[in-house]
């Protein structure tokens, strides 16, 4: 990967950042830029690619950009995923700490 397209990456995961800090309400085009100092063009970009790649929407109502539900959704399985191996740590040391 080219030196530019690894900015361009950190730019666009720096827009997603910010964007997780708003997931309820979003953030205007105008209020993404001022929070990431990043020109308006540049976000417009980078805001496509991250609804192209299903990371970020715009809300109907508003027109405001929030991280996409599909986000929440792996949000939910990695809890799941940690809430089951906890259980599987808590079984194992039931076991080692219980005489049979």
């Amino acid at each position: 990967m080219s030196t530019q397209t690894n900015k361009s990456s950190e730019k666009v995961l720096d827009v997603l950042t910010v964007l997780l800090g708003h997931f309820a309400h979003g953030l205007t085009p105008g209020e993404l830029a001022k929070a990431t100092d990043l020109s308006p063009s540049s976000i417009t970009r980078y805001v496509a690619t991250l609804e192209e790649a299903g990371f970020a929407e715009r809300i109907p109502e508003t027109g405001r950009i929030r991280p996409s539900v599909r986000l929440a959704q792996h949000a939910v399985g990695i809890m799941r995923s940690l809430d089951a191996a906890k259980q599987r740590i808590d079984e194992l040391a039931h076991r080692i700490c219980l005489p049979n």
